[in-house]
């Protein structure tokens, strides 16, 4: 189970504009967390934040009992994933579903023998159609290329998972059903997400709690 985050007086800023200011927060490794706010107001940068994709100013941010930098780093990643919005522009073009999802275990060094084993478990967790194996992501829909990201996301069975408004390109009908089908996979796997989105029904939805980045408040 994921330790979960403690976000203990942090500050962000680009050049004279500031982000957030001594932000206090407990984001949950054992629930779906919701992340609210206004366009601007730091959701996304948090995120990164929290990857430790991007630096802050000042503050402390836990990973368990963890500092957040003490952690190395290629094991931190690998155990904590990031999915974004446009699963268009989170893939190469030129690589086919397989080898999006074969990609994280080679960087991981997975053994060989266990590679295909691990394809299949995923798109039978995802239920993506073992014929999208051979496809490129301009020859599926949205839907599915969202499917395929997840499943290149969860392939290494993270403790964590960030979704940063990664059903917002979504229809209603496809969005809920890719929702409900990662509400049982978190439960499954025992794995801690933070839910980024404005879209406040979505939210509610798909979250066991929500946090408004505006005013810190959890709902």
């Amino acid at each position: 189970m994921h330790p979960g985050f403690k976000i203990q007086n942090l500050s962000k800023q680009y050049s004279t504009t500031q982000i957030f200011h001594v932000l206090c927060l407990n984001i949950s490794g054992s629930h779906i967390t919701g992340l609210t706010g206004v366009s601007g107001c730091g959701k996304s940068t948090l995120a990164r934040i929290l990857l430790r994709m991007e630096r802050y100013e000042s503050g402390e941010i836990f990973y368990g009992d963890t500092l957040l930098e003490k952690l190395d780093l290629k094991y931190f990643r690998k155990k904590n994933q990031m999915v974004f919005q446009d699963p268009y522009l989170s893939v190469n073009p030129c690589f086919t579903t397989e080898k999006i999802l074969r990609e994280p275990l080679k960087i991981n060094n997975q053994q060989k023998k266990e590679i295909g084993g691990k394809i299949a478990w995923v798109l039978d967790l995802l239920e993506i159609k073992s014929e999208y194996l051979n496809k490129y992501p301009m020859e599926v829909s949205g839907g599915e290329l969202q499917r395929i990201v997840l499943g290149r996301a969860l392939i290494l069975e993270p403790e964590f998972l960030i979704l940063d408004e990664t059903f917002s390109c979504l229809d209603n009908i496809m969005a809920k059903r890719l929702m409900i089908d990662l509400k049982k996979i978190a439960e499954n796997l025992n794995m801690g997400i933070l839910f980024i989105s404005h879209q406040l029904q979505r939210v509610e939805f798909f979250t066991d709690c929500i946090v408004n980045l505006n005013d810190r408040k959890r709902v």
